[in-house]
């Protein structure tokens, strides 16, 4: 591992060439929120710290009403892609970044964005509500103005030749959030169609789904379907979260009629990537990362951040940090390692790291 630590750092340390990505496309702003469990004499708040703990107290409270408090820490810009693509920004890679920043003008949460993310809106931002503990969190979102994005309306409101010309021009294609997207698969599709296959790119495509669950298995089956035909013409990677990969691993196996489950992360990881015609498939839990491609599959530990200071975006955080990797052609277990490395620097302290930054905290890693 000592030798991937040192990779990742020389890499962090080098002059590297110059990089641009494309990232699309979504938008929030975010009201990162404890929730209440009691206020004693003190009037000192005391919170909620385990996710569990306050399922069991809304539990208690079926069939009758209850009120609890909820104090908003923090209002920031959120959004798979605008986090990603502001951790990229902090790694030194400018990017594009599409997605839906305010309908008039930018909205000042946006405006607040590194400089070297270059933003283009497609209208008003969504919202989300992200009620967070020490164990996980809850995320509260109104998408309504995803409704009207599709591959008709992105092409109206920026221009085919513009979005072909942005894509050409980068290393990098990063589509992420499907989930909350109604027509993230119609946009994708289209990305491929009109862009990729007539201009016979190569760019490297990045996909993450986003936690798939409120989407039907044919839905599901269909994006990834129409993520392995981008493998036919360029290098596709899909980035998963451990519960994302477990209710993938689910749908395939009831879609395919099987009955027995397997138990372990890396054998799920191992069914996906065998379902799929992919270059890469990168999962991360919250304690380290698997990454299976056709002649390798690789588990490298990270470390658990125990106290996060926040953990909505903790995940396009590693996802940009493994695409720094990928970027710069490090070793797998490298570009694992900056992954791990930028969402645990990005959940311990709340904001992106620079590179200095990454590199102290992968330097923990040696203890």
């Amino acid at each position: 591992m000592e030798k991937y630590i040192n990779e990742a750092i020389a890499a962090l340390q080098a002059d590297q060439k110059e990089i641009k990505v494309f990232v699309a496309l979504d938008g929030y702003i975010d009201k990162i929120q404890k929730v209440v469990a009691r206020t004693p004499a003190s009037n000192e708040r005391e919170y909620f710290h385990s996710l569990a703990t306050f399922g069991q107290q809304i539990q208690q409270s079926a069939g009758r009403s209850s009120q609890m408090e909820i104090v908003s820490e923090v209002v920031k810009f959120g959004g798979n892609a605008p986090i990603m693509a502001e951790a990229l920004a902090a790694l030194g890679i400018p990017n594009y970044c599409i997605g839906t920043f305010g309908e008039a003008a930018i909205d000042s949460v946006f405006q607040a964005m590194h400089d070297d993310v270059e933003l283009v809106s497609l209208g008003d931002a969504a919202t989300t509500n992200a009620l967070e503990f020490d164990d996980g969190k809850l995320m509260l979102s109104e998408v309504v103005a995803f409704k009207k994005i599709d591959w008709a309306f992105l092409k109206s409101k920026v221009g085919l030749d513009r979005l072909t010309k942005w894509i050409q021009e980068v290393d990098l294609i990063a589509l992420v959030d499907w989930m909350n997207l109604p027509h993230a698969t119609v946009i994708w599709n289209g990305i491929l169609e009109e862009i990729i296959i007539p201009n016979q790119l190569k760019t490297p495509i990045f996909f993450d789904l986003c936690d798939p669950k409120k989407k039907t298995d044919e839905q599901i089956l269909e994006v990834l379907q129409l993520i392995s035909r981008y493998n036919e013409y360029t290098s596709a990677t899909l980035g998963l979260n451990e519960n994302e990969a477990i209710q993938i691993y689910d749908g395939l196996k009831r879609a395919n009629g099987e009955t027995q489950i397997q138990t372990e992360l890396m054998d799920k990881c191992q069914y996906i990537f065998q379902a799929m015609n992919l270059d890469t498939l990168v999962v991360h839990p919250i304690n380290g990362c698997y990454l299976i491609q056709r002649h390798q599959a690789i588990y490298v530990p990270g470390k658990v951040v125990t106290k996060p200071k926040i953990s909505t975006g903790g995940g396009d955080n590693f996802n940009a940090g493994f695409c720094y990797g990928l970027l710069y052609d490090l070793s797998s277990e490298a570009a694992m390692l900056i992954g791990i490395a930028t969402s645990g620097a990005y959940v311990q302290n709340g904001q992106s790291p620079s590179k200095d930054q990454l590199i102290d905290y992968l330097k923990t890693f040696r203890i």
